[in-house]
């Protein structure tokens, strides 16, 4: 029989177990940090992953996908809001009932008319000789009886001459023999467009019509020019038009007044590289800012400025004496434009929930957050589009109209679709394209909101969008602006255009009268479109 342990032997093994106990305790604890730390770092990746998985999705689906931010039949949408119809099932098959429509075909004449418009019309008239008007059978003389019309589309290509002005001096000979002071008489002559140089009102018109409305770069034009027998450089052209946007600086800043002094402006801003700005580097940002009058604002009027960055405080400059509602995105720089409520767009939201339906798995789902949170704005949206068109009167309704069905409609809809944002806001990660869809919504509340307030206030901002496209398509064709000059030239000139076009005045004829004006010594202010 083995001897038994001591109780002083005892007392040291427990002692031994008990540090044992603790050790593995500690190693136990370290263990389950261990853990917790590594499931941490799993849904962190795994968080991350997502993302770029859905950035992967997203910058796939603006290269190849649609940009039209609607739902069309590809996602199996058909109608959105009547589920309760789509749903319900005849008791009984009914029969077919055939209707006979009668669509009258467009002539052939009324077809090549839309065509041609108000074109003018040169008329080419082709006659039998007058030997030929007796017929052939009785000898009698042939009457006339109609016209077999032919239409068909000329044009003439751009052609460049010199137009010399030649002023006449006359000098007193008499004066001039007898010793006395030389007495001299000169023509009356229309100065120069600009000093010292061969532009023309319709040359200064066509350049910059070429490049602004056209998007054709300088150097380009200049190989055209060269084509045709005109050696003109790009920096003659360059130099032309700065001096020709100072010739209608006055105009711009009339034009500014009278925008600051309306109720109802957009306002957007896209990035523009401007390559010798005086203590920035080359590849830096500057910005180009665009701002358009409201729908119910009378003849548009879309100003462009150039700012060295992006800050509030350039477009409160811009807008200084304005009093009303900015329509804008979410950037917060705006809020510092004074005496300005800012009027949030409805279009910049839908992209955040369409952003997160389409790097979905199942796009057609519309069980998910997104696509219910995209259903809810496509319901303010159809509700804005039905209270812009009366299907009744087939006209617009009024804004006393308008202003009834977003107060008894679109605001309760408008205050569902923040309520599904609150509720839901806990429920997606914060970085994924859910959950930033609602934090912009739940941010941009007050904005979107404000539509409510005024019939006038438009749902979204596309319309400083669609003003600012046009100086996009041109970036891309001449990449920047060489000097800070340049791009203030450009604002300027911009501006004349895109007013213009905005009124359905064409645009080179009302650059060419413009200038035509000033040469004839007409205040510039006047020429107001």
């Amino acid at each position: 029989m083995k001897n038994m342990p001591t109780y002083e032997e005892l007392l040291a093994q427990n002692s031994v177990l008990k540090k044992q106990v603790k050790y593995l305790g500690n190693q136990n604890e370290k263990a389950q940090s261990e853990i917790k730390n590594l499931t941490l770092q799993n849904k962190e990746l795994i968080a991350n992953y997502n993302w770029i998985l859905e950035q992967l999705k997203l910058s796939k689906k603006k290269i190849y996908g649609s940009s039209a931010e609607k739902i069309a039949e590809e996602y199996g949408q058909l109608n959105l809001f009547n589920e309760a119809e789509l749903e319900r099932q005849p008791l009984a098959v009914e029969p077919k009932l055939e209707e006979i429509t009668y669509k009258r075909k467009k002539s052939k004449k009324k077809k090549q008319a839309e065509i041609y418009g108000t074109l003018p019309v040169e008329e080419i008239v082709y006659d039998i000789p007058e030997e030929e008007k007796i017929c052939e059978k009785c000898g009698s003389e042939m009457s006339f009886m109609k016209y077999e019309i032919r239409r068909e589309l000329k044009i003439v290509p751009a052609k460049v001459s010199v137009v010399k002005h030649k002023k006449a001096v006359y000098v007193c000979k008499n004066c001039d023999k007898n010793g006395t002071e030389s007495n001299f008489k000169t023509a009356e002559v229309l100065p120069a467009l600009i000093e010292k140089s061969l532009v023309s009102p319709s040359m200064l018109a066509y350049i910059m019509n070429q490049k602004f409305t056209n998007a054709m770069p300088l150097y380009r034009q200049e190989q055209e020019f060269k084509r045709m027998g005109v050696n003109l450089t790009r920096q003659t052209m360059a130099n032309w038009m700065i001096k020709g946007a100072n010739l209608l600086k006055p105009i711009y800043e009339e034009m500014r007044k009278e925008l600051v002094s309306k109720h109802f402006i957009h306002a957007d801003e896209t990035p523009l590289e401007v390559l010798n700005e005086p203590g920035k580097a080359p590849a830096s940002k500057s910005y180009m800012w665009v701002y358009k009058t409201g729908r119910y604002e009378g003849s548009p009027i879309v100003l462009y400025d150039y700012e060295v960055g992006r800050s509030g405080n350039f477009a409160k400059k811009f807008l200084n004496g304005f009093s009303g509602y900015l329509h804008c995105d979410g950037w917060t720089g705006y809020d510092k434009v004074e005496n300005a409520k800012r009027c949030g767009c409805w279009a910049h939201l839908r992209r955040y929930f369409l952003n997160a339906l389409d790097v979905q798995e199942d796009k057609t789902d519309y069980s998910t957050i997104a696509g219910k949170g995209f259903l809810m704005i496509e319901k303010v949206f159809s509700l804005e589009k039905t209270a812009q068109k009366n299907p009744d009167k087939k006209s617009e309704y009024t804004l006393d109209e308008i202003a009834e069905i977003r107060k008894e409609k679109s605001a309760l809809a408008v205050q569902e679709f923040f309520e599904f944002c609150e509720k839901n806001q806990g429920s997606t990660l914060p970085k994924s394209m859910t959950g930033r869809a609602i934090t912009y919504a739940l941010n941009q509340r007050s904005t979107l909101e404000t539509f409510l307030e005024n019939p006038k206030i438009e749902l979204t901002n596309n319309s400083a969008e669609r003003a600012i496209k046009p100086f996009v398509i041109g970036r891309k064709n001449w990449l920047f602006c060489n000097s800070e000059v340049g791009a203030q030239a450009s604002s300027i000139i911009y501006s004349i255009i895109e007013t213009a076009k905005a009124n359905d005045i064409n645009a080179y004829d009302c650059l060419e009268q413009i200038f035509t004006n000033i040469q004839q010594g007409v205040n510039p202010t006047t020429c107001l479109l």
